[in-house]
């Protein structure tokens, strides 16, 4: 028994040493000495976009280091590849990817005893403009469906993709229900707004507001357009008196295109002037009414007129 077990520790000691070199010598790192260069393209992404980090790692004498090569990776915004390993000319690739967070990403990448390196990536700029734009620009009163386009850019006047943005209206259903949208390649994000009979009578004005905000670099930013309620108009005008001569002025609302007055003085020809100024045949009362119409219909207003 003796003899076997000092067989068998002859063995073990045998191996551990054929085995140790090849642990010792490991995935090969950057000689002390050597020149490691970092790059990034692109510069700028989105919240959630990626830059290729490009990486040269050269002996002191111009040569490439051994194909292999390890070169470690870190990133304080974003993830980034940890580990990456050379090619035959010392080159060696990594990808950053932007995890939703917004400032500007220091990549670092080191090898060995080799002082690590940085590159930085601007990760989620932040919007300086937002144009918003409406189809269609104006509804019945029964209601209806209306696209919603949003366009953010950047300092530089260029599309802004992964911009956060959220619609807001004043009346009507949106579809994203008024949660964020994060805007395409383009830098554009879409939203629908669906307004009922209910929605239109609830504005007086006939007048839909709608606004679309982003996070900007001076805080928040915003565009609004207005979607138009068509209808009937409604009409009013006042008036004022010089002897017999009363001049009229239309104060119609909701784009009426056509006019009538009934002067109620008998004998006076009614006029479908806008404005008119009509001499009445004598002193008295006399109930003038303007009659204003569109294509959705029309509405009367009466006043009392008195010539003394």
């Amino acid at each position: 028994m003796a003899k076997l077990r000092a067989a068998l520790a002859a063995l073990a000691l045998l191996l551990t040493g054929l085995l140790l070199p090849a642990c010792e010598e490991g995935t090969p790192v950057a000689p002390n000495g050597t020149i490691l260069r970092i790059s990034a393209y692109p510069t700028r992404i989105g919240k959630t976009g990626t830059s290729t980090i490009s990486l040269q790692a050269l002996r002191s004498n111009g040569i490439p280091v051994n194909p292999g090569t390890e070169i470690r990776l870190s990133s304080d915004i974003g993830v980034v590849d940890s580990v990456v390993f050379t090619d035959d000319d010392g080159v060696a690739t990594g990808t950053l990817h932007g995890d939703g967070r917004v400032g500007t990403a220091t990549v670092s990448a080191y090898s060995g005893g080799v002082d690590p390196v940085t590159t930085e990536v601007q990760v989620g700029a932040l919007a300086t403009s937002i144009s918003l734009t409406v189809d269609p620009t104006s509804i019945p009163e029964s209601g209806g469906v209306v696209d919603l386009r949003a366009l953010v850019r950047d300092e530089n006047g260029q599309p802004l993709p992964d911009a956060s943005v959220n619609f807001i209206a004043e009346a009507g259903t949106l579809a994203s229900g008024g949660s964020f949208l994060i805007t395409d390649a383009n830098g554009e994000v879409t939203d629908r707004l669906t307004i009922s009979a209910a929605d239109t009578a609830s504005q007086p004005d006939r007048i839909i507001t709608v606004t679309a905000e982003s996070g900007g670099t001076s805080g928040v930013i915003s565009d609004s357009a207005n979607i138009s309620i068509q209808g009937p108009p409604i009409a009013s005008f006042t008036f004022s008196v010089t002897g017999n001569f009363v001049a009229f002025t239309d104060t119609t609302t909701g784009d009426p295109t056509s006019w009538r007055w009934d002067f109620n003085d008998d004998g006076a020809t009614d006029s479908v002037e806008q404005s008119p100024v009509h001499e009445f045949s004598g002193p008295g009362s006399y109930i003038v009414r303007l009659t204003a119409s569109n294509a959705f219909g029309s509405s009367t207003a009466s006043r009392l007129v008195t010539i003394n």
